[in-house]
């Protein structure tokens, strides 16, 4: 009797006692086939059989059903006269050849059966595997910390593979053209150990620097057998300093898209059960298995995705350092320009950053349904950063204006008083010339003559005293306005005719109220909100932060309209500028001193900020987070840019007193 093709295990028959007398059994000479009479389920259960002859008794105690329930991968046979709906039927009194031939196509339809179930089980177990690899892929493209990545490959290694322990190794660049193997990460299932990055040569001697030399996985099933013929060793001082014992290694390279291997992964002791632990000699020999090929098969797609997502996220980390140098080198720029901001940004983008972050736990009923993400926050600190950049638009003597007055005026008023002074010296000495020509000096009148000199010189160091006080960006008082009058209305004789003491622009810029701007510098220190939104607006964002110049470029409006530089009110206004607006506020009362009024305290300043919310300039809600929540203390134990020289005080552009 031939046996079924592609099986060398033996197959096991079962029959029940009425077909014991069939000669079959004792002319059958396979050593492949082993018969087995049995006069019960329990007998059945035995031999756990891969055909089954039923019988009458073996169906009265237990139903066909119930047969083909409990042995769902064998096949059944019962004579013609069972009614029984089996695989295969038996015509009774069968010649022994006819019978022969069935048994033997019982014997191919259960390897067949069998090799479908194989296929079947090997199609689920594909299938899940490349479900497997593509929840993997997803996972591994959607991180983007480095760190985190890392440590989700080798997860995700371990559980591919069963392994014990995993570690990763990155190549190193350094000095151009020189390279060394960086051991980035490790994990173990079995201990627990310090881990500290390590730096080695990139060459041959190590498994991890052979694999990236030749770009070529290794397969090794006992890191201690390694033979001398091979340029690499296994470094056995973790297992000699932990007691660990390092079994079979796989350790395969990846690459980035351009195909050059970039770093190393190392998969140890690959096991029967991942709670298995391996501590020593003993467990390492009973619980580890070689790494096999479907196993390796699937490492190495591993890898390949490995390659690509830490050279996606080791590039996004790059794009980010260089958006950060550039946003920084941006606000270096602005403190540069104006020194007396040091700090601003800096501290504005923290409140802002801080303060979203209070608004989205809030429990303000007005409040609940905003939710900043971390991406709107991160698009919220970079705005704030950057609401200040349009001072690089606005002229510098403005910007760095001191006192009312323009730089040098001051220098011309002075010398208008002495020519003045030099003029009326020259007028009272002309009066005693003639007095002496005429021969008529008169002792009383020559001192008249100078004592009127004195009073009016005197007057005119008054005049210049005042000046002086009226050009500091302090209020102006009316004393100080009524003088300025009497001032402008003083003249005297020059070289090309009548001159006064202060042009027309001068008494303006000295009338003054408060502060040391004019209407017109006024509304050219307001525009730097302009010029910060059209330099970001040429900025080609990500989608991430396309709201960056919308966001600063709106964060002078006020809820009622009175702001600038559109006039919009509350509902043009995103929430995002809101926030910064508060933010802004705050620290432009708080950072430094004014002439006209001392830096205030961070009550004072709160007290500020509730009067605007309910004059209708801020959202009374962000107010009352901000205050609640102690949003402002969030900048007190930071260190920020260097203060200002001492004496500067230029022209904030986000102070409220300007405006």
């Amino acid at each position: 009797m031939n046996t079924a093709p592609n099986t060398q295990h033996p197959i096991s028959i079962a029959y029940g006692t009425d077909y014991a007398k069939s000669e079959v059994w004792g002319n059958l000479k396979s050593t492949l086939i082993i018969p087995t009479e049995i006069d019960s389920f329990t007998a059945a259960q035995c031999c756990n059989p891969a055909l089954i002859l039923l019988d009458q008794h073996l169906v009265q105690e237990m139903d066909y059903s119930a047969w083909v329930q409990e042995f769902p991968d064998s096949i059944f046979l019962c004579n013609d006269s069972m009614d029984l709906d089996a695989d295969l039927i038996l015509t009774a009194n069968l010649p022994y050849r006819q019978t022969c031939k069935l048994l033997e196509m019982a014997c191919y339809q259960w390897v067949l059966k069998g090799q479908e179930t194989e296929h079947a089980n090997l199609r689920d177990t594909n299938f899940r595997y490349l479900n497997k690899l593509a929840d993997i892929g997803i996972s591994l493209s959607s991180e983007d910390d480095l760190m985190t990545l890392l440590m989700k490959i080798l997860n995700e290694g371990q559980n591919i593979a069963c392994c014990d322990a995993a570690s990763l190794f990155l190549i190193n660049e350094f000095n151009d053209r020189e390279r060394d193997l960086l051991f980035r990460l490790t994990k173990n299932d079995s201990m627990e150990f310090p881990f500290e990055e390590m730096r080695f040569p990139l060459d041959d001697s190590s498994i991890a620097g052979y694999v990236a030399l030749t770009d070529s996985a290794l397969n090794i099933p006992d890191a201690y057998q390694i033979p001398d013929t091979v340029p690499y060793k296994f470094n056995r001082s973790f297992d000699q300093n932990t007691g660990y014992r390092t079994k079979s290694v796989f350790a395969i390279p990846f690459a980035n898209k351009q195909k050059e291997v970039i770093g190393v992964l190392e998969f140890i002791n690959r096991k029967k059960a991942r709670s298995l632990k391996i501590i020593d000699e003993k467990s390492a020999a009973a619980y580890t298995l070689p790494f096999d090929s479907d196993i390796n098969i699937l490492l190495r797609a591993l890898a390949s995705q490995a390659g690509i997502a830490i050279e996606n996220t080791i590039l996004q980390n790059d794009i980010k350092a260089l958006f950060e140098g550039f946003v920084n080198a941006s606000v270096a720029a602005i403190e540069q320009r104006d020194p007396t901001t040091s700090g601003h940004s800096f501290r504005v983008a923290d409140l802002c950053v801080e303060l979203a972050g209070s608004v989205s736990a809030s429990n303000i009923s007005k409040l609940r349904d905003i939710n900043f993400s971390v991406a709107e926050v991160r698009e919220l600190r970079y705005a704030a950063l950057l609401h200040d950049f349009g001072k690089v638009g606005v002229r510098e003597s403005v910007l760095v204006k001191e006192k009312k007055l323009t730089e040098g005026s001051l220098n011309n008023i002075q010398y208008r008083i002495l020519l003045a002074q030099e003029r009326l010296k020259s007028e009272a000495l002309s009066k005693q010339l003639t007095m002496y020509r005429n021969g008529n000096v008169n002792e009383s009148e020559m001192e008249l003559i100078n004592a009127q000199l004195a009073l009016d010189s005197q007057m005119l160091n008054v005049f210049y005293a005042d000046i002086v006080q009226a050009n500091e960006p302090s209020i102006l008082n009316r004393d100080n306005r009524e003088m300025l009058k009497k001032i402008n209305a003083y003249g005297f004789n020059g070289i090309g005719g009548e001159l006064t003491i202060i042009s027309a622009e001068e008494l303006n810029f000295l009338s003054i109220n408060k502060g040391n701007l004019s209407a017109s510098e006024r509304k050219e220190i307001e525009s730097h909100v302009v010029h910060t939104q059209n330099f970001l607006n040429h900025i080609p964002w990500t989608k991430e932060f396309k709201n960056i110049p919308t966001i600063a470029g709106k964060h002078h409006e006020k809820l009622n309209g009175s702001g600038y530089p559109l006039g919009i009110t509350a509902a043009q206004i995103p929430t995002a500028s809101k926030i910064m607006t508060i933010c802004d506020i705050y620290d432009a009362l708080t950072a430094s001193d004014r002439p006209y009024k001392p830096a205030m305290n961070a009550e004072a300043a709160l007290d500020v900020l509730q009067q605007e919310s309910k004059q209708g300039f801020l959202d009374g809600d962000l107010v009352q987070v901000f205050i609640e929540a102690k949003v402002f203390r969030c900048i007190d134990s930071k260190k920020y840019s260097t203060d200002a020289p001492s004496g500067i005080t230029n022209n904030h552009p986000c102070d409220p007193d300007l405006h």
